[in-house]
């Protein structure tokens, strides 16, 4: 029987997706190892239809989902301009099955953004870093730091000086759509993608507590309004941008002029929406705590185990992005998509595009109701 062509960029996409080696999935598959890594690679694009079959019964992909020629985006940080929070702890294979998990999202998210105009409330700006305020880019507007664009997104959102409420709403609300999900035991906290031709798309770590979930997306964002391409100063930047967003200058200083206690911090926290360690490091940064007192709140924080978990009575609850949910919506009931049909379109198993997605799984749905019949006998 002749080959058939597939696409190793959705082989390999697939693959790392499934946290498995080319010998792994070889060995299960009983592919041989030779044919994955030429596939992959791009010197070989046939594969049996046996072959193709059984690759996808392992990888748990429809057989289509390989014939797909969407294009990927394998590394974050990338000309592509993508931005990504490294972190040496994290090991390949966790880096690339969050990465791939991305790109899973892309596909899907791309085509429903094809049958729908997204109609932004606020404009996405872009700004770039610049000594020389005639230095900056066409596309991008000129700021002297990470601190003054915080400045003027918040004053583009029509924000005061207090905390911000809803990050998740605002952010959609430029149009970048943000992904809550299961990143697994990768210790990522959030990674962001500009795919071509579409919205940025930023994808945060739902095992994550709520203060930090705020950070990870303002830090994301300050990807998405500062980084077209990586630069050394990125993650730095991106830091600068997340405390100036959440934590106004004008507004948190009075608040951190008042001598710094831990119940005082969990007070803070409730009021900002961001992590008592996060306030410390405000406060340094701001000039209202000196090192050694920032020293010594880190140790007494150490301490009562709250670097680790902080005080559960000072928790906060985490606003959930919206949009992407609205856009399956949308499908399903505006255009009268099936579960099983959007799944089909995207060549996504059902069960997989509804855990993506935080629907019912089918076998959810087709879950008969038991009967109990009351009589007084």
């Amino acid at each position: 029987m002749p080959g058939k062509q597939i696409n190793g960029g959705m082989l390999l996409l697939a693959r790392k997706r499934r946290r498995k080696t080319q010998t792994e999935l070889a060995n299960e598959s009983r592919v041989p190892q030779a044919a994955i890594s030429r596939i992959e690679n791009g010197t070989r694009d046939a594969l049996s239809m046996e072959e193709i079959q059984s690759i996808a019964r392992v990888l748990g992909f429809p057989s289509a989902f390989f014939f797909e020629q969407e294009p990927l985006y394998r590394r974050p940080i990338s000309l592509h301009g993508a931005a990504f929070r490294k972190k040496a702890s994290v090991s390949v294979k966790d880096q690339d099955a969050v990465v791939a998990m991305a790109n899973h999202y892309v596909m899907q998210l791309r085509r429903m953004l094809d049958a729908i105009e997204l109609e932004p409330q606020f404009k996405l700006l872009q700004f770039e870093i610049v000594s020389d305020r005639n230095g900056a880019a066409d596309f991008a507007e000129a700021v002297s730091s990470a601190s003054e664009a915080a400045e003027k997104v918040r004053q583009s959102w029509q924000l005061d000086k207090g905390p911000i409420e809803n990050l998740a709403k605002y952010v959609e609300a430029t149009g970048v759509i943000v992904i809550f999900s299961d990143f697994g035991d990768a210790d990522i906290d959030g990674l962001t993608l500009r795919p071509v031709g579409m919205q940025p798309v930023v994808l945060l770590n739902k095992n994550r507590p709520a203060d930090r979930l705020r950070f990870s997306l303002a830090h994301e964002y300050g990807h998405v309004v500062l980084h077209p391409y990586p630069s050394e100063e990125m993650e730095k930047e991106a830091n600068e941008f997340a405390a100036e967003l959440l934590m106004p200058r004008a507004g948190v200083l009075p608040d951190l002029r008042k001598k710094l206690t831990l119940p005082y911090l969990g007070l803070l926290k409730l009021k900002w929406g961001a992590a008592m360690s996060a306030l410390i490091y405000r406060g340094k940064s701001l000039g209202t705590l000196s090192g050694d007192e920032a020293v010594s709140l880190w140790k007494k924080m150490s301490f009562c185990g709250y670097r680790t978990r902080e005080p559960e009575e000072f928790d906060i609850e985490f606003d959930f992005p919206k949009l992407s949910g609205d856009l399956v919506d949308m499908h399903m009931h505006d255009l009268g998509y099936s579960l099983e049909e959007l799944a089909e379109a995207f060549k996504t198993l059902p069960a997989e595009f509804a855990k993506m997605h935080g629907l019912e799984t089918p076998t959810e749905l087709k879950k008969p109701k038991l009967r109990l019949v009351v009589s007084s006998n």
